[in-house]
């Protein structure tokens, strides 16, 4: 446990609340590797003061940690000689091995609120390097990185310090070691120089570099430069100056996460914006193939007008044919006259009209289905197929729930029921006839029914005439029900193909509605899912900036704190 000055407890404290407010934006809106970080950031407020060395193997990590606690507990050699991460802590004698970490315990003053870390060479094994990542990067206050003096920054060195810098916002002091190669000191000044230069070149900024001799140091030689390390770790950096240390490490780990997590969020608000665009342009286009096929079916409701016109005309002409008074004695004989009507007039047409019907149903099937079809072929061609690097929660949630969608539109593609579209426009035909004609439909076909009308029709006529045969009047009579039986024909007819298209093409328009509905209102799960999403987002947005802010202040206020 740290041991804290009661004037940092409550800055400590303050931390605390900020990282646990920005833990938890994190969990909802970025990765798991950001998740790994906050939490090491927060722990390691309660640790004590962790120092691990790093480098690469035969660099003499080993060494100068032994030269610093004034006693060989680790072994040292010029090929690698550690394989293990260990931990170097005050205690009693003792060492003790669990899943790879070497723990030893040292009865030295100098460890009772330090821990020490020597790690593997830095191009050590997969393995190894996740430990190192994931127990013990995490956690250091300070990171000595041990270069050797005899050669050049390697490129795994390189990468190495950068994913520190880069990834982990670390404090990097490098240790120039195995200095005694220089023959004198103009030599030593050369080559302390040639390092600060190249690792500058390196990184950009001005590097903090204490050049040692771990061999000088353990052979109590003065010249090890071992004096300025001692001095730096176990003197300089005081109780207040570790807690500021540590403070100021998880401050800014916690600022560097903050703002990928607002990237996070901003690349989530992005992908919704994008998304909503799609999904708006997917309505539209949804309710254009629905006009589309509305307007279409004109077709077929041209085709039935033109059947009707002809029966018109026919009917017309039959009429005309029969109310004369050589017809007299036909007329009188109502179910033959009934017969010819259906023979000559309607038979024909109205047989064509239920083909025509017939067609269009199978057409409005094929039609609905190609709809949903084109649909969902859209639907994935501009959402569906996109995946993302970024494994944000958002993202995770949205793959599955598009998944649910798309399953969603495919099964209502295969309920289109085609009995019922068929159904619901044979009951809208008959229920115009009925209207029209003034019959009861029934369950009759829309032909027997249109006849049957028909032929009550003409034998109304015929009924009337009737009375007339034994009158001297007919001659001047029949002309006058000639006229008024055509008119009322036509009448009728034309107000049966106005009736009958009109409620084609209202039937057609709800059942494409519902079809509509259907597919859009597949898609809802998914735009409430952005609604409240995007809401969250910009909620969590603003609660980022205001703990950034806070975090900001509070490590200017413990900077400027006075001792």
């Amino acid at each position: 446990m740290q041991i804290v000055t009661e004037k940092y407890s409550e800055i400590i404290n303050q931390a605390k609340v900020h990282l646990e407010e920005l833990r938890s934006i994190i969990e909802k809106h970025s990765e798991d590797s950001l998740k790994l970080k906050i939490n090491s950031a927060i722990e390691n407020l309660d640790n004590l003061f962790l120092i691990v060395f790093m480098g690469e193997f035969s660099t003499g990590k080993s060494s100068v940690i032994n030269a610093l606690i004034g006693e060989k507990v680790l072994k040292e050699g010029i090929t690698p000689t550690t394989d293990k991460i260990t931990i170097i802590k005050f205690g009693e004698k003792n060492e003790q091995l669990e899943e790879g970490i070497v723990t030893i315990e040292v009865p030295n003053s100098k460890l009772e609120n330090t821990v020490l870390v020597d790690t593997p060479g830095t191009n050590v094994t997969i393995e190894q390097h996740k430990k190192i990542t994931e127990n013990f990067i995490p956690k250091s206050d300070i990171i000595f990185f041990t270069i050797a003096a005899e050669r050049a920054v390697t490129s795994s060195e390189y990468e190495f310090v950068k994913y520190l810098k880069d990834d982990w916002k670390k404090n990097i002091i490098f240790l120039l070691n195995k200095i005694d190669i220089a023959e004198n000191p103009e030599e030593l000044d050369k080559l302390i120089e040639y390092t600060k230069n190249e690792l500058q070149r390196l990184f950009g900024t001005e590097p903090v570099i204490i050049p040692i001799s771990a061999r000088l140091a353990l052979e109590g030689n003065s010249e090890s430069g071992f004096d300025s390390l001692n001095n730096l770790i176990f003197k300089i950096l005081s109780q207040e100056e570790r807690l500021r240390i540590k403070l100021t490490s998880s401050i800014d780990l916690s600022l560097n996460l903050a703002e990928e997590t607002e990237e996070a969020i901003n690349h989530d608000l992005s992908k919704i914006s994008s998304d909503l665009e799609k999904l708006s342009d997917f309505d539209i286009r949804v309710k254009g193939m629905k006009e589309d096929i509305i307007q279409n079916s004109s077709q077929f409701t041209e085709r039935i007008k033109g059947r009707l016109l002809e029966f018109k005309n026919r009917g017309i002409e039959f009429i005309d044919g029969l109310i004369r008074f050589e017809n007299i004695f036909k007329l009188i004989r109502k179910e033959k006259v009934a017969k010819e009507f259906e023979q000559e007039v309607s038979h024909q047409t109205l047989k064509e009209i239920e083909k025509d019907l017939d067609d269009m149903v199978l057409w409005i099937e094929n039609s609905s289905k190609k709809m949903i079809e084109d649909s969902i072929s859209f639907y994935k061609d501009s959402i569906d197929k996109e995946s993302y690097d970024l494994k944000t929660p958002f993202i995770q949630n949205r793959v599955k729930l598009i998944e649910t969608v798309r399953s969603e539109l495919e099964v209502r593609r295969k309920q289109v029921d085609p009995g019922l579209l068929g159904g619901n426009l044979v009951d809208s035909a008959r229920s115009a006839v009925a209207s029209v004609l003034g019959v009861q439909a029934g369950s009759l076909a829309l032909g027997a029914t249109v006849v049957s009308a028909f032929s009550s029709f003409i034998i109304d006529i015929t009924g009337v005439l009737t009375t007339l045969a034994v009158m001297a009047t007919a001659f001047a009579i029949l002309p006058k029900k000639r006229g008024n039986a055509m008119k009322e024909f036509s009448t009728t007819v034309d107000n049966l193909s106005t009736q009958l298209t009109a409620n084609i093409k209202s039937q057609l328009e709800r059942d494409m509605d519902n079809v509509e509905l259907q597919v859009v209102d597949s898609l809802s799960p998914l735009k409430n899912f952005y609604k409240t999403q995007k809401q969250k987002h910009y909620e969590s947005k603003n609660k980022l900036e205001q703990i950034k802010k806070e975090l900001v202040n509070l490590k200017q206020s413990m900077l400027t704190r006075k001792d």
